[in-house]
């Protein structure tokens, strides 16, 4: 478990630009805040004529620089993606992220679906021993950052529901294929993916982590809108996750 000091403050808009179609890279500059910032960890981020926070991993942060990944699926980030400058409600680092060094000997999988790329992004900066990413999405404009990915030397496997890039189909079909025992899986996306990615995990005995993705209010454990079964006790995905052991998780 990681404790991190966390803050509730305004911080200022360095970017936020269009990567592709309906995907935006977000940069804000932040001070006064821990180095130690552990991936799979998030920030709910506040902003004018939006009445709740929004929950977004993060993506990147160095130098001071934090960074975020989101789509545009609503009110709420509709009016992010059209904040060229001005200032943000930042509330973190909130949650647990992945653990780094308890397997660190074993080889490295990481199994990503959609946005879920944006976590995993800023685990595989932090991972020394590089493996394979198995990244799913409905097309090939839904993929995403893979250039960052080849540049750290991740092998990749893609597929695509459409067929427009790598495999037709869902990215577990090639995981259960492919992936050993000796692995440690780290994943994050779409429950019905996570199932899945989990279901062929417990089969093949790997050590894995998921990050679950829930709606989140409060990100701090007080809604109680992001329940969920964790070691067959309801648990909170923003205070006691997002990441859990693939034992504990009642997918």
């Amino acid at each position: 478990m990681h404790i991190l000091r966390r803050f509730d403050k305004t911080c200022k808009i360095i970017s936020n630009k269009e990567i592709c179609a309906g995907y935006f890279e977000l940069k804000v500059k932040i001070s006064n805040i821990s180095k130690q910032c552990v991936p799979g960890q998030f920030f709910m981020i506040g902003m004018q004529g939006v009445f709740l926070r929004r929950p977004l991993s993060i993506y990147d942060f160095k130098n001071g620089m934090l960074s975020f990944l989101y789509k545009v699926v609503g009110k709420g980030t509709d009016i992010l993606s059209k904040m060229q400058s001005g200032e943000l409600r930042f509330l973190g680092p909130l949650g647990n992220g992945y653990n780094l060094e308890t397997y660190k000997d074993l080889n490295n999988t990481i199994v990503a679906g959609g946005t879920g790329i944006a976590s995993v992004h800023f685990l595989a900066t932090k991972l020394k021993k590089k493996g394979v990413l198995y990244y799913g999405a409905r097309s090939k404009k839904d993929l995403l950052c893979l250039d960052k990915f080849k540049k750290m030397g991740w092998k990749i496997m893609v597929s695509t529901e459409d067929g427009s890039k790598g495999y037709k189909g869902y990215i577990t079909d090639i995981l259960e294929k492919k992936i050993e025992s000796k692995d440690v899986l780290f994943t994050c996306g779409p429950t019905q993916m996570q199932k899945k990615v989990l279901q062929i995990a417990r089969e093949k005995n790997i050590k894995a982590f998921a990050s679950l993705e829930e709606k989140m209010a409060c990100g701090v454990g007080n809604c109680q809108g992001c329940a969920v079964k964790i070691d067959g006790q309801i648990k909170m995905v923003c205070k006691d996750g997002p990441v859990f052991r693939l034992d504990q998780v009642g997918l």
